[in-house]
């Protein structure tokens, strides 16, 4: 058996005060506990088949979500999850936690059966490292990946925010992972055997430096150079990367601002050199995966703009050539779990959910029985996801429906994503504002909105009923609601399907490089280009366009999770180490 350590930023799961006090609650009652949700996040999903019994060991690690985590991890619940199992509870219908005697916390649910690591920091500190230089700096800066600059041209998508000391936060949590890893290392039996490997795949723009960071620990602990090479080490970045071209006005200007504030040190930190850290510390992996092309073109071009770096084309890979080692970086999309979503929208399963005390699904009937065409969204509240834009696009679809005599409904559906974040929270009241303007321009209100998202699997039903799903991110790393509404269609008549109203993302990307277009139900706009984006959405409507048996085959097929996750590991296995 070989073994994988996962490391993301947030653990698959978290523990609270309120979920264990309820479990406490119900076994005094004699009760079942009630089923928690797990699995659902689109990370778990992608991983979900390597956290089942197979042929890797698995430690997931992750930072600390939950203010009950360090109780439960230092085994002061022992007592709750054996009576849970003695009740025969666990791990059927709730987790059950063993702690190991080498301490490690053992994580088995249903048919999951791994290890799980927390990393434990301050509140100061994650606030620094995430809140502030992971998800107001990093965030929207990896989206900038073309012309023009979104911060600059869109008001709801913030200008990059760069704090030297959350920059200095970012790092110190990078190391506190590079230890807890080396410390995972260092208990893992796999390192004693002959056979076997050792993966270490790190996740995502929180983590960009610490393969740096953890690859010296690993030569400088009691480890042979025969034993080290069973370790492999990789790397996915989920989000975009962005376009060293592009963030130049950013740049220029943050060392305009700092000569300007007299903070212009010798050594200290800006923009451009915590950047050139990040993009170097990356090649410490042995692969990096990325989900399109433009994607690992951009990381190259950041390359070579500051470091005097070989590249050479391998296939479908990359190698970097940096000293005495070579890094490989590809593009693997990621793919969702297909059977998961097939299974959820057979004809017999209809949507259940109510808006207020009315079903959404009779609304939803009722306004396509008056003749309306049903258009829908479906994201977190994000500026990246296009939302403002989106009530644009729609509104000119509408006119022009109506001028044709015809008419339609848009369901907005925008579940809460940070909202302790200032510019989070100015998005959501601007595409309230947004909507009810539009309702007050436009004839009949078209435009529904429901702030509290829908869980699955209902999402995917409401996905199911709708004639025109746009999805129209101004740059998204993926977006997998654009596949998840391709396989909603799958048990509709082949006439009674919806279109595919996508933009720049690389789910866009993916389908436009394997020839889908219009006629096979995916209309490509420009989410800057309103007027235009809502013309080409009628015209296809008009046309009778349609989702394509072709297109759903595709998908079906080829944009599997587990082949996504195996792909990745293969390629950290297999890819050369040294020129």
């Amino acid at each position: 058996m070989s073994y994988l350590i996962i490391v993301s930023n947030r653990g698959p799961f978290s523990f609270s005060e309120q979920l264990l006090s309820n479990v406490e609650s119900n076994l005094k009652r004699g009760r079942r506990p009630r089923g928690i949700r797990f699995g659902e996040g689109g990370l778990v999903q992608a991983m979900s088949g390597l956290l089942r019994p197979g042929k890797w060991k698995t430690t997931w690690l992750g930072a600390s979500m939950g203010d009950s985590d360090v109780d439960v991890a230092r085994g002061h619940y022992a007592f709750l999850f054996e009576k849970m199992k003695k009740e025969k509870y666990a791990p059927e219908h709730f987790p059950y936690i063993e702690i190991e005697p080498d301490t490690r916390m053992h994580f088995r649910y249903k048919d999951y059966d791994f290890y799980m690591r927390f990393v434990f920091f301050d509140t100061e500190h994650m606030h620094g490292y995430y809140n502030k230089f992971s998800n107001s700096f990093l965030w929207p800066l990896m989206h900038l990946t073309r012309s023009p600059l979104f911060y600059k041209r869109i008001q709801s998508f913030p200008r990059p925010y760069f704090e030297k000391n959350d920059f200095i936060q970012y790092i110190s949590s990078g190391v506190t992972f590079a230890n807890t890893i080396i410390d995972e290392v260092r208990k893992s039996k796999e390192l004693q055997k002959k056979s076997g490997d050792i993966v270490i795949w790190s996740q995502d723009y929180h983590l960009m430096r610490i393969s740096e960071f953890y690859k010296p620990l690993l030569d400088e602990e009691v480890i042979s150079a025969e034993k080290r090479k069973k370790i492999s080490i990789g790397q996915f970045i989920h989000t975009p990367f962005f376009n060293i071209h592009e963030i130049q006005g950013l740049i220029r200007q943050d060392k305009r601002d700092r000569v300007k504030a007299e903070a212009n040190e010798p050594f200290g930190e800006n923009i451009e050199t915590a950047l050139q850290k990040l993009t170097w510390g990356m090649l410490s992996n042995d692969f990096i995966g990325f989900h399109t092309k433009e994607y690992c073109d951009n990381y190259l071009e950041a390359l070579q703009e500051w470091f005097p770096v070989k590249i050479r084309v391998d296939g479908q890979s990359y190698e970097i050539y940096n000293r005495d080692r070579v890094t490989t970086i590809g593009a693997f999309p990621i793919g969702l779990d297909v059977d998961k979503i097939i299974s959820e929208v057979s004809a017999k399963k209809r949507l259940n959910y109510k808006l207020g005390k009315e079903s959404l699904y009779k609304k939803i009937y009722d306004d396509r029985k008056a003749g309306k065409y049903i258009f829908g969204g479906l994201d977190r509240c994000d500026y990246t996801k296009g939302l403002v834009e989106r009530l644009g696009v729609f509104q000119y679809a509408f006119i022009n429906l109506r001028n044709l005599k015809k008419d339609a409904r848009l369901y907005q559906v925008t579940a809460p994503s940070r909202s302790d974040n200032l510019d989070y929270q100015n998005l959501s009241m601007m595409v309230k504002q947004e909507i009810m303007r539009k309702n007050a321009k436009l004839p009949d209100s078209p435009i529904i909105l429901i702030e509290k998202g829908i869980p699955a699997p209902q999402n995917y039903l409401f996905m199911k009923e709708i004639d025109v799903m746009l999805v129209t991110p101004l740059e998204d790393g993926m977006n997998l609601v654009a596949f998840e509404y391709i396989l909603s269609q799958k048990y509709k008549k082949a006439n009674d399907r919806g279109i595919l109203v996508l933009s720049t993302s690389g789910a866009s990307r993916v389908l436009s490089q394997k020839g889908f277009g219009e006629e096979d139900g995916i209309v490509y706009i420009n989410p800057f280009k309103l007027k235009d984006g809502g013309e080409k959405t009628v015209a296809a409507v008009l046309k009778n366009r349609h989702i394509s048996d072709k297109l759903i085959d595709y998908v079906e097929k080829e944009r599997r999770v587990d082949d996504w996750a195996q792909k990745n590991i293969d390629a950290i296995l297999n890819c050369r180490k040294t020129p």
